[in-house]
């Protein structure tokens, strides 16, 4: 059936995962090494009700739970050499995701979002201001008036288009890899991923 569908994996991250933000460097390498290109989306994880609403309304179960998952993604950060600090709300990332396809659609994408994820793990980056975003736009070598504009104009359109995208792929959590209809959920899966590709080009 997929005999002869192009070699391309969908990939798609949420910017305030840090299982996304882990998944990143390794994922890129895997392009790199196999020659398949990865088609990068932004996908909005329903937090609220992964993790038991709004900080401050967390069960201690939720609470433990969340501990964990940032205790376990600083000992897989310290491995590549990465800085993760547990987040002390829940970020709207709409902003941040219409400026990742922003980024995208002119070339620009590890301009932007490799500084503006490794200083948001800091709690050096504010995603939803509007003049951070800005700011990080144009650091990455695009025009602010051009983004002013996209803004005003396609970013609502094309954030939609990409949640249609994930929701008509099955994605429903981030990061996951989608090959010829094939998921992949996890940072931990891409060497499933990457077995998959290998067979492939075989």
């Amino acid at each position: 059936m997929h005999e002869h569908a192009p070699a391309v994996v969908d990939a798609f991250i949420d910017l305030r995962s840090p299982y996304s933000y882990l998944a990143l460097g390794p994922a890129r390498r895997l392009a790199g090494r196999s020659g398949v290109a990865f088609d990068w989306w932004p996908f909005i994880t329903d937090f609220r009700s992964a993790y038991g609403g709004e900080v401050e309304a967390r069960s201690g179960r939720d609470i433990a739970k969340v501990k964990y998952l940032y205790m376990d993604c600083r000992r897989l950060a310290r491995k590549q050499g990465l800085t993760i600090r547990a987040t002390t709300k829940l970020w709207d990332p709409t902003l941040g995701c219409r400026a990742m396809l922003f980024a995208k659609v002119r070339n620009r994408l590890w301009a932007f979002i490799d500084p503006v994820l490794a200083a948001f793990w800091r709690r050096e980056f504010d995603l939803e201001s509007q003049a951070d975003i800005a700011s990080a736009l144009q650091s990455a070598g695009l025009d602010v008036q051009d983004w002013h504009a996209y803004l005003e104009t396609q970013a609502g359109t094309d954030l939609a288009a990409a949640q249609a995208r994930a929701e008509s792929l099955g994605v429903f959590g981030a990061p996951t890899f989608v090959y010829r209809d094939e998921l992949f959920w996890g940072g931990d899966r891409l060497d499933l991923l990457a077995e998959t590709l290998k067979a492939a080009q075989a």
